[in-house]
Order: structure tokens, then C-alpha cells, then sequence
């Protein structure tokens, strides 16, 4: 099993506080003799406070998804920029193939969004992939943004 990212603590803590339920640490995915680990499971668990008079418009309770975290330790943010979108992208395909209705999000913090994903080329990934984010605040564990 691979190592875990240092920041893997912060966003499980702030994707707890965000309402969801950790399911699996690691989620394993199972794919002929191979055996695949995304650093979480997780589903809704309870519904975040919504605004006075807001309208929800679909349940949400039964979402299910898989974050890979990532925290870019490398010497090249541009290569580790290519081996998290290559692993984005297997997980992605992988869990298309057996477990479709999960979708799968990388998780970063703050720090790393404002310097490789709000460049040019962060953009460009994030629009054109589609790559699904989870942007987490690295001091204070709490979910920033989820990019779609």
C-alpha cells in the first residue's frame, strides 16, 4: 500500500466537517489481478445548514465518491501535476468500469490550488479533463471549494 501524502489527515478532517462519512481509508479498487488504493471512500452523511428559503433540488444522501490526495512534494510542480493526472485519470476509468455511480476527486490544499491549479494550466486541466477538485483550507481543515 502506498505511503500516505502528509496532508491526508487535514482533508479527511475537513471533508468530515463538510457532512460526508469516511468509508473506506483506503478505497480499494479491484480490477483483474490488480488491486488500486485511492487514499479515501467516502458518502454524504448528513446535509450541510442551507440558507433560509434555499430549495433543495435533489437528495444528495446517497452520494458516494473517491478522493485522492495529493500535496505536490516533488521539484517540478509540472511533473507532479503529470503523475496526479495520470492517476486521476486511471482511478476515473477504473471506477467507470466497476463501481460507475462513485465519482472520483483529487484532493489538494489551498496552497496547491493557488500555485499549479490557478495558473494557465491548472486551468486548462480543470476545464478540459474534466478533473473534479476538492480544494481544502491546509490550517484551518475545512473544504474551500469543490471544482465542479
Amino acid at each position: 500500500m502506498p505511503r500516505r501524502d502528509t496532508t491526508h489527515n487535514i482533508i479527511k478532517q475537513a471533508i468530515i466537517k463538510d457532512g460526508w462519512e469516511i468509508t473506506d481509508d483506503p478505497y480499494v479498487i479491484s480490477y483483474g489481478e490488480r488491486f488500486l488504493f485511492v487514499d479515501l471512500g467516502v458518502r454524504r452523511s448528513h446535509f450541510p445548514t442551507q440558507p433560509k428559503g434555499s430549495i433543495i433540488g435533489a437528495r444528495r444522501d446517497r452520494t458516494r465518491i473517491a478522493i485522492e490526495i495529493k500535496e505536490f512534494r516533488g521539484l517540478s510542480a509540472i511533473a507532479d501535476l503529470e503523475q496526479a493526472i495520470g492517476q486521476y485519470s486511471l482511478y476515473r476509468l477504473l471506477l467507470n468500469e466497476v463501481d460507475p455511480e462513485r465519482h472520483i476527486y483529487l484532493g489538494v490544499t489551498d496552497i496547491i490550488y493557488e500555485t499549479i491549479f490557478s495558473e494557465t494550466i491548472g486551468k486548462l486541466v480543470i476545464n478540459k479533463l474534466p478533473l473534479n477538485l476538492l480544494v481544502v483550507d491546509g490550517k484551518k481543515a475545512e473544504v474551500k471549494q469543490w471544482i465542479p
